[in-house]
């Protein structure tokens, strides 16, 4: 029996763009994702954080402290596997290095979270750079706009509907059974 290695990740690749907004780091631009977002994502595919996944054995480490750097280490598991992450933060808020940032470790562990998920795959269409193309940002919004309920009333008389009306109304909104069956 052939494994499919990319079931995961095929499951969580795409990320919706109501989930993302434009940042500036540092001075390169990037496409951000919600990290609420994210954990629903794992949510759907694993339960509830802390349960069957999440990150375990966390250190902070202040070796890198004379260079503004903080070191997360931790152990992110999930239920077929786990890894170690390690990622730094600076200990400031902004670039004259006067102002500590009080919310560090907070940063440090979402952002932990963000890596460790995106090497299983989740938001991969982002740091594969598809956001960056915006043709396919244009049709993963399309795919992830819900379309409204077709209402009773807007649906009295579609016998009389052109052919052109009914693939208007098909692609506009989201069709009950019934309403499929009458048409057909």
């Amino acid at each position: 029996m052939e494994k499919d290695n990319l079931k995961l990740w095929n499951a969580v690749e795409k990320t919706d763009p109501n989930h993302t907004k434009k940042a500036n780091v540092k001075g390169n631009k990037i496409t951000s994702i919600k990290p609420q977002y994210q954990i629903l994502q794992a949510t759907k595919q694993w339960g509830s954080y802390g349960s069957t996944w999440g990150f375990k054995s966390i250190s902070l480490g202040y070796e890198l402290i004379g260079v503004g750097l903080v070191t997360f280490k931790g152990t992110f598991y999930y239920p077929t596997g786990e890894f170690e992450t390690i990622n730094t933060i600076s200990i400031y808020k902004d670039n004259a290095q006067t102002k500590v940032d009080d919310d560090l470790a907070k940063k440090v562990e979402t952002d932990s979270l963000t890596k460790s998920l995106s090497k299983l795959g989740f938001s991969a269409d982002i740091f594969l750079g598809r956001y960056d193309d915006v043709r396919y940002v244009a049709e993963v919004t399309k795919e992830f706009t819900v379309k409204p309920a077709l209402t009773p009333v807007q649906f009295m008389g579609f016998e009389k509907w052109t052919p052109a009306q009914l693939e208007s109304v098909k692609s506009k909104y989201e069709l009950t059974a019934e309403q499929l069956n009458k048409l057909n």
